[in-house]
């Protein structure tokens, strides 16, 4: 068994070290420390949407040097690229993600509502994966969603033994604030099967007779179950999270705010300063777990601002603290279970949470915090106030399902910014009136924010969401769910301009990196994304990403532009010198 895992690991390297290879070769070859960008439109996101772009722009050792007409900056003597008629615009800013976690949770059994019709076709899925290899001993899959598949009932713990009698079973919910454990797993993790014992994690879901069902809602009691899950091999992980990175940037990412460094690993925070102190594709700028230290600092490509907290849970588990109850429907009763007269509830007693952001506070940190249903949102705000002025960077509100207008003018007021995790609408447009009844109308107010004048962005919360930063745009302008047969609150819909304001010059300064990134102004970094179409004008289905460009060297360019281009960029017709 061991030798066989230790084969299959071999494999599985040589994969990874094989993809890695391929990108190497096909990997844009650098250009010139000094060079004219033309031959396209620029849209520089740093006046009115009114406002025409320049017609060329002068990068100077990865800085935006100049901007102007072309017959000016040629005056510099330097090179030309031209953009063959693409539409450059800053650098897309993916402001709340989970690096770490989108690796590992690609790399195990997909059971999500994005490739399964059905209950029958998940559990053949699970069938199929039970005797097969892994990261690691344990059995890992990800993805289950009963809001997503209108029959999928709860895994029995009698169905997950059955799959897997004797070797530990994790099932993930999309969301990751449930988890399903087979008796292997709750054995591992030192649950006990019969009743519970003293000091047990809240969330350990038992039937009427004590007994574990297997099911595990929300932090406290997921995490005593996936942390007891032995970590991959550590190179394995860092290959799989620089795939992740090459992923952002190809989705059209040149920076990514990680509002949490979770995934099983000994140091992920190693690991993601590691990863940013080499040739990455994106700048990243993490949020600490509260026991991950406090240390603050790093560099433009990899930096420490401040320290993440979850107020509530996730509204697709029942874990979202709302002012009024759950809609009671066959959806959130039978698939959901969730309690007629449900709330869902708070994390955090209110005098230790505000003791803790006072504290932090003090010492520079910028905290991010997940709120999703109006109570905890007004836990948090509560909190904010009770510290006072932040002199230092302003904190953020994350997600906002449910927050009233109320609150988005105390969040104004406070300096608060807002993260709104849009693709809820995509993927749920078609179930949120069966979870929240007719409060689906002004779910996440994104219009609501923008009109407030809050610094407002969006976000895909990854791997919640798969990473398509086009998605995500598209979501905040339309507000249809993947089905096409619901809009959302059509009344909070934004114009495509402030849906790109907010993934780009909002979203840097919701980081505190407004100076350096988000627009396309002389001093800034020459971070760029590079379309095929115009994200402002072009139909949906005419728009993609053609490349990204990171301190004035490509990062990333799409397969069709390479191929057009050529692996030699030197030699490239579209170099001028």
């Amino acid at each position: 068994m061991k030798g066989l895992g230790r084969i299959f690991k071999g494999i599985l390297l040589l994969a990874l070290l094989a993809t890695g290879l391929v990108w190497y070769l096909l990997r844009p070859e650098r250009v010139p420390s000094q060079l004219i960008l033309t031959g396209g439109e620029i849209i520089p996101m740093s006046g009115a949407a009114a406002t025409p772009g320049p017609e060329a722009i002068l990068i100077e050792d990865g800085v935006i040097s100049a901007i102007g007409s072309l017959a000016e900056l040629q005056e510099s003597g330097a090179s030309q690229f031209d953009l063959g008629g693409k539409v450059l615009t800053p650098g897309f800013i993916e402001p709340h993600t989970h690096p770490i976690a989108t690796a590992l949770l690609g790399a195990v059994v997909d059971v999500s509502g994005f490739n399964h019709n059905n209950r029958a076709e998940v559990m053949q899925t699970l069938e199929r994966a039970a005797d097969g290899r892994a990261l690691t001993p344990w059995l890992v899959a990800y993805g289950w969603d009963p809001v997503a598949i209108s029959d999928l009932t709860a895994p029995t713990l009698a169905e997950l033994d059955a799959l897997a009698p004797d070797r530990p079973l994790v099932v993930i919910t999309q969301m990751l604030h449930e988890v399903f454990a087979n008796s292997a797993a709750m054995q591992a993790s030192g649950i006990s099967l019969s009743a519970p014992k003293d000091g047990e994690p809240h969330g350990v879901i038992r039937d009427a007779t004590g007994h574990a069902t297997g099911a595990f809602r929300e932090l406290q009691a997921v995490n005593a179950v996936l942390g007891a899950m032995p970590s991959a091999d550590p190179a394995l992980i860092e290959l799989l999270v620089r795939r992740a990175y090459t992923a952002y940037a190809k989705a059209g990412y040149t920076t990514i705010g990680i509002t949490g460094a979770v995934g099983k690993h000994p140091d992920p925070v190693g690991l993601l300063r590691h990863i940013g102190a080499t040739e990455a594709p994106l700048r990243a700028y993490l949020y600490l777990l509260p026991h991950q230290g406090k240390t603050l600092g790093g560099t433009d490509d990899f930096r420490v601002l401040g320290t993440k907290y979850w107020m509530d849970g996730s509204p697709f588990t029942g874990g979202a603290a709302f002012a009024d109850a759950y809609e009671h429907s066959d959806l959130t009763s039978e698939r959901m279970h969730i309690p007629h007269g449900h709330l869902g509830p708070v994390n955090h007693e209110i005098g230790d949470f505000n003791a803790k952001v006072a504290a932090l506070q003090a010492e520079g940190h910028q905290i991010a915090v997940h709120g999703q249903g109006e109570r905890a949102i007004d836990r948090i705000l509560d909190a904010f106030e009770a510290a006072g002025p932040n002199p230092g960077l302003p904190h953020r509100l994350e997600h906002n399902a449910l927050i009233t207008t109320a609150q988005i003018a105390r969040a104004k007021a406070l300096g608060i910014s807002l993260g709104f995790f849009v693709d809820h609408i995509h993927y749920y447009g078609d179930a949120l009136p069966d979870i929240v009844g007719t409060r689906a109308d002004r779910y996440m107010p994104v219009g609501a924010a923008m009109r407030a004048g809050v610094v407002t962005t969006l976000h895909g919360d990854h791997p919640a969401s798969p990473i398509d930063a086009l998605r995500t745009l598209r979501t905040a302008v339309d507000r249809r769910s993947v089905s096409g047969q619901t809009i959302t609150a059509a009344d909070q819909a934004i114009s495509r301009y402030e849906a790109l304001s907010a993934m780009t010059v909002q979203a840097a300064q919701q980081l505190g990196q407004g100076e350096l990134i988000g627009s396309i102004e002389v001093g800034k970094r020459a971070d760029f994304t590079l379309f095929e179409g115009n994200p402002l004008t072009s139909d949906w289905g005419d728009l993609s990403v053609a490349g990204t460009w990171k301190q004035g060297q490509p990062a990333h360019i799409g397969l069709t532009s390479w191929l057009r281009i050529g692996p030699a960029w030197a030699a490239a017709k579209s170099l001028v010198f």
